[in-house]
C-alpha cells in the first residue's frame, strides 16, 4: 500500500511534507485535511480550522489538555474519530483512534500527523528526490550503495 504525499510550500518560502487525508465528522462525512509529517511529534493533531467541525464529536476527558513541543506549550482537546489517506490504487485506508484538535488558532497552521498513525508505516521524506510516501506491504523501499 501506497499514499502519496509532496513537498508543500508554505508561508516564509519554507518547503514542508504532507500527506493527504481526510477526518470522519458528525454524521459519518468526510473532510479534507492536509498533515504535515511531523517524525518528532508523539501524537497526531488537527489544526484550530476544524475545531468546529470536530468539537460535536465525543470529547474524552472533561477539560482541554496542554500538549507541549519546540513552540512551548498550547491547549487542545481529543476526541475519538477516523482518520482516512486515498492509496495509490484509489481505495481508502482507515485509522481509527484518539486525536488532538488545537483549540488556539495560532498553534499550528497546518494539522499534524505524528507518531500515533505514521507508525503503522515506513515514512518516506525524500526531498532531494521530491517523495513523500507512506507505505505499507505489499509496498516497500531498499536503500542500495550505488555501485
Amino acid at each position: 500500500m501506497r499514499v502519496n504525499g509532496e513537498w508543500l510550500n508554505c508561508e516564509g518560502g519554507v518547503v514542508r511534507p504532507v500527506v493527504p487525508g481526510l477526518a470522519q465528522v458528525i454524521g459519518g462525512q468526510w473532510i479534507e485535511v492536509t498533515f504535515l509529517l511531523d517524525a518528532g511529534a508523539d501524537r497526531t493533531v488537527f489544526s484550530a480550522d476544524f475545531l468546529a467541525l470536530l468539537q460535536p464529536l465525543e470529547i474524552l476527558g472533561t477539560s482541554q489538555t496542554r500538549l507541549a513541543g519546540v513552540g512551548g506549550q498550547v491547549n487542545s482537546i481529543f476526541v475519538e474519530t477516523t482518520i482516512g489517506f486515498i492509496r495509490d490504487d484509489r481505495q481508502l485506508v482507515r485509522v481509527r483512534g484518539s486525536f488532538g484538535v488545537f483549540t488556539e488558532g495560532e498553534s499550528a497552521e497546518l494539522s499534524v500527523l505524528g507518531r500515533d498513525v505514521t507508525d503503522n508505516f515506513s515514512v518516506i521524506y525524500d526531498y532531494p528526490n521530491q517523495a513523500v510516501a507512506l507505505l505499507s506491504p505489499p509496498h516497500y523501499y531498499e536503500i542500495k550503495n550505488p555501485s
